[in-house]
């Protein structure tokens, strides 16, 4: 894998974060390297100017503006860490640069926006609503994209929204996207989102911000997952891994009241929405807790009696295991002996075999064509 990222502005060394063993995918890619060779002839008008960067991955752009003291907006702590970690391994000063979370509320007027486009494209429109009122007609908006994983509809996202655009010409299945910004009106908040639903069969209502998978009904394995929950014993600290919105904690509060339930998740909307679907379902329920972070990363080893999980298979575009299997590690260390971990399972992954490397013993309690669900204890 080469981490070795030589630049307009700089040389880095990058990593992708969480590191794993033969990490084939680079920090970076090449639109990366191509907002930076575009910008790189304005470097005077970058030191006097206020920079954002949003959805910056692992670091490429925030780390080569560096000495400009961007803003990083990300709804990701794993890329927070990404950024923070890749600062450090360069000797670049973390205070140069300021990281906000996606819900945070801008506060500057901004003269240069770079953008990589999310996975999420209700995400970029929430983004996009709330950069409004922050930026000005001479302000530089740079959108750096890959064209394989660009839907054709994000032209027509930032032309309705923020103005006209205009394309540079294709360089390594890179293209920048120019914005030029149009007068609007400058509403201070986006109306679309949180948005909610009521899942078939259900009374419950579920809340979701705008970067949240399966936003407007239940997923397939998420619902597979509830119709088959197991009622154990003596269940009283449960973690929901990777929550979302909420809702397999949601069914486990109802079907365990007495137990103390954590929920995680690496990303700033989802663990709000999991807060709305909690708070709107349950109002008077003290047990639940709330937790942004890296998988499991900051909770206490040997605590859990149960952890319940339908793991991604995924990070932005890049498509793999090992988020899962870290999950999986996690899990493992942070389950009492004799503990309980369920997970629901794509059946054309390898999640079997790897289970059976950490845990004593695997059941299948559940599976058609497309999951199974296994119940394995520590």
């Amino acid at each position: 894998m080469q981490t070795l990222f030589k630049n307009s502005f700089n040389t880095l060394n990058l990593q992708r974060y969480p590191i794993t063993k033969n990490q084939l995918l680079q920090a970076w890619d090449a639109s990366d390297a191509y907002l930076l060779e575009h910008m790189s002839n304005e470097q005077a008008a970058l030191a006097k100017g206020k920079i954002l960067i949003f959805n910056d991955a692992f670091g490429a752009l925030t780390l080569a503006l560096h000495a400009y003291k961007p803003t990083i907006l990300t709804d990701s702590y794993i890329c927070q860490q990404s950024i923070i970690s890749n600062c450090q391994d360069n000797a670049l000063d973390v205070e140069n640069i300021n990281i906000i979370n996606s819900l945070s509320p801008l506060k500057k007027n901004y003269d240069y926006v770079f953008i990589k486009v999310p996975k999420t494209l209700d995400f970029l429109r929430y983004f996009l609503a709330n950069l409004k009122p922050h930026i000005h007609e001479n302000t530089q908006i740079v959108v750096a994209i890959m064209i394989k994983t660009t839907a054709k509809t994000v032209w027509n996202i930032l032309a309705q929204m923020l103005g006209e655009t205009s394309t540079s010409l294709a360089k390594k299945k890179a293209r920048l996207i120019f914005v030029k910004p149009a007068e609007h009106s400058h509403d201070k908040e986006f109306s679309g989102f949180p948005t909610s639903f009521v899942p078939d069969n259900s009374t419950h209502r579920i809340f979701n911000h705008a970067n949240v998978f399966s936003k407007n009904k239940l997923d397939i394995g998420s619902r597979f997952l509830l119709q088959h929950l197991p009622k154990l014993e003596n269940i009283k600290h449960i973690i929901d891994l990777g929550c979302g919105n909420g809702i397999i904690g949601l069914n486990l509060a109802v079907l365990y009241p007495h137990a103390q339930i954590l929920f995680t998740d690496e990303s700033h909307m989802a663990i709000a929405s999991a807060r709305l679907t909690i708070k709107h379902n349950l109002p008077a329920n003290s047990n639940c807790k709330f937790l942004v972070t890296d998988c499991l990363t900051g909770v206490d080893h040997d605590s859990a009696d149960l952890i319940v999980c339908n793991p991604p298979f995924h990070q932005s575009h890049a498509i793999g295991i090992h988020i899962a299997l870290r999950m999986f590690q996690q899990s493992h260390t942070c389950l009492k002996k004799g503990g309980t971990f369920v997970v629901v399972a794509n059946r054309h992954l390898p999640y079997y075999s790897k289970l059976k490397q950490l845990f004593k013993s695997i059941k299948t309690i559940a599976s058609n064509n497309k999951f199974s669900i296994y119940c394995i204890t520590k």
